[in-house]
């Protein structure tokens, strides 16, 4: 099989003639029909601290297939795995179980920061290939996918869409007429503005890239601002906001740059909520609040990961009645043979949305 592998930071991945991997007791096996570019597997090919660290941590190391937002058709299964059968489509959400659900918050509908949390092209192999191998203690929190779900909208569904269910729906209770200020307007940001709009919220969206800020308008933000790296310009914006629009219920960072979150939580009105779901990329950062404006306004900062197997099931309902639309979303689909020049693209910050992998070979 096909598979494109990191085998050496910052160098490009090298497409490689695999085994398919042979399925143990327990495992399942899929072939890859979708997945998505996450800018997190761009932050580990880039070799960034807080991505190493973890990918150290849950066990891998170089050289290690990337991906993690798979949709896949289940082709073959191991002894004693009952859920799912041959010609099952599902996806794997970007952090599961590593335990069987036997952890304190798997046992409370919370897989999704399991004790022994997997993530696909971290721990394992992952879905940049013809086919993966999902082992064991993990195949617990595979989601079946019914039919009519566009295999884009599954891929990015495991992760850059199911992050921001997981904000607006569990971590805040969003309401018709609340205002959110979106930070960052990538496939996780893009996804954010779906959803705070089908839930009747205001989005304006923050972003360095011009093209996305446009996806942001065609999906609904009533006001878009480009962001291009200065501090006084971040103040600028919030000042205008401020003017326009006066406080906001939600800040909603996917950028996880604390320079560019810090300067908006002044725009939080009292009981507002700041969600980070952007990953601190050097490891070390830190955000210097202020402290005084969070306790005066009794502000709730709220960090947000992936989104639990067990809350997938309303996503794809939705989807189905014609509720959600993630084709704005989606920035294109591309080869595999195609993935170094998708990373070079990140690395000029010129997608607008998520790159989708949909042919292998």
């Amino acid at each position: 099989m096909k598979a494109a592998r990191l085998v050496e930071f910052q160098k490009p991945l090298k497409i490689e003639d695999l085994e398919v991997p042979k399925v143990g007791k327990g495992d399942v096996l899929l072939k890859v029909i979708s997945c998505g570019i996450c800018r997190s597997d761009w932050h580990l090919w880039r070799g960034d601290p807080a991505l190493v660290a973890y990918m150290q941590w849950s066990g891998g190391k170089l050289p290690i297939t990337q991906g993690h937002e798979v949709y896949g058709e289940v082709v073959e299964v191991g002894e004693s795995v009952a859920k799912l059968k041959k010609g099952d489509k599902v996806v794997m959400p970007a952090s599961s179980t590593g335990d069987n659900r036997t952890c304190k918050y798997c046992m409370e509908g919370d897989s999704n920061v399991c004790d022994h949390l997997v993530i696909a092209g971290y721990g394992i192999n992952g879905c940049f290939a013809e086919y993966m191998l999902v082992p064991e203690r993990s195949v617990i929190d595979l989601v079946k996918v019914p039919d009519g779900i566009k295999p884009e909208w599954a891929a990015l569904s495991s992760c850059g869409f199911g992050t921001s269910w997981n904000a607006f729906t569990m971590k805040t209770n969003l309401k018709p007429g609340d205002m959110v200020v979106t930070i960052g307007a990538g496939g996780m940001g893009l996804s954010g503005i779906v959803i705070a709009n089908a839930l009747g919220a205001k989005v304006i969206a923050v972003d360095v890239n011009e093209r996305s800020l446009e996806k942001a308008k065609i999906l609904g933000s009533i006001e878009t601002y480009k962001y291009s790296g200065k501090s006084e310009e971040l103040n600028e914006i919030v000042e205008d906001i401020m003017k326009k629009y006066g406080s906001v219920d939600v800040v909603y960072d996917t950028t996880g740059i604390p320079e560019a979150v810090i300067p908006f939580l002044p725009l939080l009105r009292v009981h507002g909520t700041l969600l980070l779901a952007g990953l601190m990329m050097k490891g070390k950062e830190t955000f210097p609040l202020p402290a005084d404006l969070v306790v005066a306004r009794e502000i709730r900062i709220q960090g947000v990961l992936m989104l639990p197997a067990q809350k997938f099931d309303t996503i794809f309902k939705l989807m189905k009645e014609g509720k959600i639309n993630l084709d704005p979303v989606t920035y294109k689909t591309i080869s595999i043979y195609d993935v170094n020049d998708a990373y070079k693209e990140m690395s000029e910050y010129k997608n607008a949305g998520r790159i989708i992998i949909n042919k292998f070979s």
